[in-house]
Order: structure tokens, then C-alpha cells, then sequence
């Protein structure tokens, strides 16, 4: 089974990371399953700096939950040399129980052989000059025959023009030449000019007969079979690059989307596809069987229950857990789930209540880690969000963890103050959400500082930035909220058509026709999108 992974928000927040960590950890604790922490963005420097007081590293970067071709059940194999024989490759398919191979060198793809290929190779007249015009090697004649070579190269390609079997009559010189145990045939064959020699039935090669091959450099190979089973069994010998497809051969990457898998399999409707690694080498086949049998991702949203804040392909998986404290929001799942929401100032406080019910108590180092979520989502209780189980369980979670609570805020706070050297995309997606109100896409994003004067440059250069974002993102309206934690209120940039209506209608009239300062406005969640889509409403009866 596929890990299950436990995974917070795009531009995650403290809170979405944490949580994610803390969850992930009691569920492997209390099932015994294999729960991992994902992030769905780039850690912020106040989530940073908890990580690293904590001794925690940051979760792994979960880009897309859909489904790629390394997540396929293909099946895998290093594929067949171009000089193989062809019993070879049907002795590989059989074993492997597949009916295409890649046909390689060195772990290139040079072309594909199917089971098809072989059997019509196989039931084909091949006249006497088959094996040499596919430049057949000795090695893939030994092999094939089951045969001990005793003079020659087993690299060297066949150059005679024929196959024949020795009549006692005198042939023409350069032929590959079969004979039985008769000595003088043995002989003949050589003195005759014979490319080569294949001895059948296992015939005894005398000294004369092997220093006579010598003398002429002549391959001589003994095999069990009897001469008309080794003639028969010859055109087993030809190499696989006689045969292959090199034409029209559709491929897919280990990267490529299962989606984008399936609408070229449905057009080409080939059986079997070669699939390739980063370094582009063949590293298996794929077939419309194997998408069938792909196991979609598991996973658990915690901070977050709308699909436009979720990680790309999140309907691809299978969502058996929502945690949130947010509104209700239109994930839909394939199936029923356990979904707890709950009007808390942060998700971390419904994990302290889910390890009281667990009959458990996070590690100091979980208990950390959740603390600051607390803090970092109640603005240490000043949010509207917050609640006096909210408070209740940082205080539980600071004693678990032996930090105090008031240090622990301000030096988070001050670690997620150092805006300076963000840029303007940086500083406004490191939190940003989106989402809709009557068919109006709106995104809000937020900072917090416990600097004025930042927030005051922050205002400077961020006004021109709120237009811009909307414009390449074809938004209806973007909002920017910056928050001074200190003085507990927040200057508010806005930008569309409609925004400055809505703005007015839900904090009053703006300062200026991009921003407006609003005392005791702190939570994005409570407190601006509410009024937000509130005032929409009402501009809409």
C-alpha cells in the first residue's frame, strides 16, 4: 500500500504545516499505517524559524496529486539487446510473462519487438541467406543450438551467402555448412572452403578436423540437436534487430500525467508502450491494463476544505480526511469521509482535542509544534478567531513542551516580520487564498509584521502590485491585507472594478482609492472575507 499523506493548503501558514506534522504523527502512532506530512507550497520564515526551534524538518513538497506514470503498476524490465536472438527475446517474454519488449543499447531505446513479431518471424519462409543478410553472430548460433564452440570468434557475424547440408558432393566455398559424425563430411566441409561448420548430434570432432578449422579460421560449433532440428531451430538465431519496430513508436515519460496517458492510448491503441526514466533509458512497458490497477493516492486535508486552496489533483485521490476550522468550502469526494469542522482559531486545537480522545499526549516536540500554530493563527489571542479553547490548549501545549508562550510568540512574530527581501509575487503569495462569492473570483492574501515602518514600505509597493496580479490573473478582485500585530489593526489594498463598492460597503470609506486602514481587522477568515461576501451580497439583491 501507498503511504497516506497528510497535507495542508497552498502557500501553506504555520498552522497548515504543523498540523499536517502533528496529525501525520498520531495517525501512524494510533493505526499502525504509514501516514507521511506533505507541504503544498514554500515554507514561510515564521514557519521556518519553528521548524528549526523545534529540531523538525520541513515536510516534503507534494507539487500534484495526479497520477504519473511512476505511479503506474508497469511492469519493468532492462529490455533485450538489438543482437539477441529471437529465442532469446521469446524466452525472456515467457519468463516475464509479457508480450512486448524493449529492444535496447545501452538502456537506449532503439526499437520494440512483440510476441506478433516472433511468430510471424518464426512461421515465415526464410531462405538460406536469411541468417547472413541479418549479419547473424556465432554467439546467438551456439546459444541457440545449445552448442560448444570450438574454433572461431562467438562475436563475429556470419558473411556465407547459404545454408546448406553437406552432400559429400563438393559446395561452393563461404557456406555455413551442417553436418553429422561422418568424418570425411567433417573434413570435406572444411576443405571445401566452408564459412563455417556446425557438427550435429553431438558428433566427435577429431584433432585433424579441429586443427583444420584453425588453420582456416573456421567457426566450428557442436551442437545435441540432429541436423534437421538444428536447421530447423536456425532461423531462432537471427537477431532481434532484424525484426523490431522502429516506426511510430509512442512513448511515455516517467513525469507524464495518467490523464494525458490515457487520451494517447485510446488514439493509438497500441497493446504495450515503452516508458523512460529522467535520463530518457527504457525502463519497462505500460498498458492500458496497468492505469486500471493504478492505485489513486490516499490522503487527509487538514487547514483547508476548498478545492482552489488545495494541492493540484487533489480529485485524482482518494480524500479520506478533512480537518478544518474554516468555512465550509466545495471539496467534493468520490465517498463519505470523516470530515470534523469546527469554529476554532485553529486547526492545531482540533488535534489537542483529537489526542485527548485518543487517550494520548503529544511528544514536547509535537506539543511545539502545535503551540505555534495556535499562536501564529490567534495572533497570540488577539484574533476575533480565538476562543477560549484555543487559549486553553496553547497553555496545555506550552507545558508539554517546556517553552514559554509568550517568548515563543514574539520570536516567531519577529522571524515572520523579515518582508525585506521578499518580492512583491513572493510577499503576496506566501499567504494567499482564493475563492468565490456570486460568481466573483477573489483572491486575499495577507502579511503580518510587528514593524510599521516595514508595513509602511510594504503599502508602497505593494499598491501597484495588487492591479498587476489581478490583470495577469484575470481576477475579479484581489485584496491585500497587512496586519500590524502590535496595534491590532490592518491596512487593506484592493483592486478591480468592484472593489472599491464592496470595500466601502463592508469597512467603510477608503483613505484613497486603492487602500483603507482598519482598526481591530486581524483574521482574513473571520473578520475580511465574511464582510466581504457579505457586501457583495448586498450590492447584488
Amino acid at each position: 500500500m501507498n503511504p497516506i499523506y497528510v497535507i495542508g493548503h497552498k502557500n501553506p501558514d504555520t498552522d497548515s504545516i504543523c498540523s499536517a506534522i502533528a496529525y501525520a504523527r498520531l495517525k501512524s502512532m494510533v493505526t499502525g499505517q504509514d501516514y507521511r506530512p506533505r507541504r503544498a507550497g514554500a515554507v514561510n520564515e515564521e514557519t521556518a524559524y519553528v521548524l528549526k526551534r523545534f529540531g523538525v524538518e520541513a515536510p516534503p513538497l507534494l507539487e500534484t496529486l495526479e497520477p504519473r506514470a511512476a505511479d503506474v503498476p508497469f511492469h519493468r524490465s532492462p529490455g533485450i539487446s538489438a543482437d539477441a536472438s529471437l529465442l532469446q527475446a521469446w524466452q525472456q517474454m515467457v519468463q516475464e510473462g509479457i508480450h512486448t519488449l524493449g529492444v535496447v543499447k545501452k538502456d537506449r531505446l532503439l526499437g520494440i519487438v512483440t510476441l506478433g513479431d516472433l511468430a510471424q518471424a518464426y512461421w515465415k519462409d526464410l531462405d538460406c541467406t536469411a541468417l547472413s543478410r541479418a549479419g547473424t553472430r556465432y554467439r546467438n548460433l551456439m546459444e541457440t543450438l545449445a552448442g560448444r564452440m570450438l574454433s572461431g570468434d562467438p562475436a563475429g557475424r556470419m558473411e556465407q551467402e547459404r545454408v546448406i547440408v553437406h552432400n559429400s558432393g563438393g559446395q561452393e566455398p563461404g557456406n555455413l555448412v551442417l553436418v553429422g559424425e561422418d568424418k570425411k563430411d567433417q573434413v570435406d566441409a572444411l576443405k571445401d572452403g566452408a564459412g563455417g561448420v556446425i557438427v550435429c548430434s553431438s558428433a566427435a570432432v577429431s584433432d585433424k578436423v579441429l586443427d583444420l578449422a584453425q588453420e582456416r579460421n573456421c567457426p566450428l560449433i557442436v551442437t545435441p540437436y540432429d541436423i534437421y532440428t538444428a536447421s530447423r531451430m536456425l532461423g531462432q538465431a537471427i537477431p532481434v534487430r532484424a525484426i523490431m519496430k522502429t516506426e511510430g513508436i509512442v512513448t511515455f515519460d516517467e513525469d507524464d500525467f495518467v490523464t494525458e496517458m490515457r487520451t494517447v492510448m485510446a488514439r493509438r491503441r497500441f497493446r504495450c508502450f515503452p516508458v523512460l526514466n529522467e535520463d530518457g533509458k527504457y525502463i519497462g512497458m505500460v498498458t492500458q491494463r496497468n492505469l486500471l490497477e493504478l492505485e489513486r493516492q490516499r490522503v487527509v486535508l487538514v487547514d483547508h476544505n476548498e478545492r482552489a486552496q488545495a494541492v493540484d489533483g487533489v480529485l485524482s485521490a482518494e480524500i479520506l480526511e478533512i480537518i478544518d476550522h474554516h468555512r465550509l468550502g466545495n471539496i467534493e469526494t468520490m465517498q463519505p469521509v470523516y470530515f470534523r469542522n469546527q469554529p476554532l482559531g485553529c486547526t492545531a486545537t482540533i488535534l489537542n482535542q483529537i489526542y485527548h480522545e485518543k487517550g494520548t499526549a503529544p511528544d514536547p516536540q509535537t506539543a511545539g509544534l502545535m503551540l505555534a500554530a495556535i499562536l501564529s493563527d490567534t495572533l497570540m489571542f488577539r484574533s476575533p478567531t480565538c476562543t477560549t479553547a484555543d487559549e486553553q490548549a496553547a497553555r496545555e501545549l506550552a507545558e508539554l513542551a517546556g517553552v514559554d508562550l509568550e517568548e515563543l510568540a514574539l520570536a516567531m512574530f519577529r522571524a515572520g516580520s523579515d518582508l525585506g527581501e521578499k518580492t512583491e509575487q513572493e510577499l503576496f503569495d506566501r499567504d494567499c487564498k482564493v475563492f468565490v462569492c456570486h460568481g466573483i473570483e477573489i483572491a486575499a492574501g495577507q502579511v503580518s509584521s510587528v514593524s510599521p515602518e516595514q508595513l509602511e514600505d510594504l503599502r508602497q509597493r505593494m499598491e501597484p502590485y495588487v492591479e498587476k496580479v489581478r490583470t495577469e490573473r484575470q481576477l475579479d478582485i484581489v485584496l491585500f491585507l497587512m496586519t500590524n500585530i502590535l496595534d491590532e489593526s490592518s491596512t487593506l489594498l484592493f483592486s478591480g472594478p468592484d472593489a472599491a463598492a464592496v470595500v466601502e460597503r463592508a469597512f467603510g470609506p477608503a483613505q484613497g482609492n486603492r487602500s483603507i486602514r482598519v482598526p481591530g481587522l486581524l483574521s482574513r477568515k473571520k473578520q475580511l472575507v465574511p464582510a466581504v461576501m457579505q457586501a457583495i451580497r448586498q450590492l447584488n439583491e
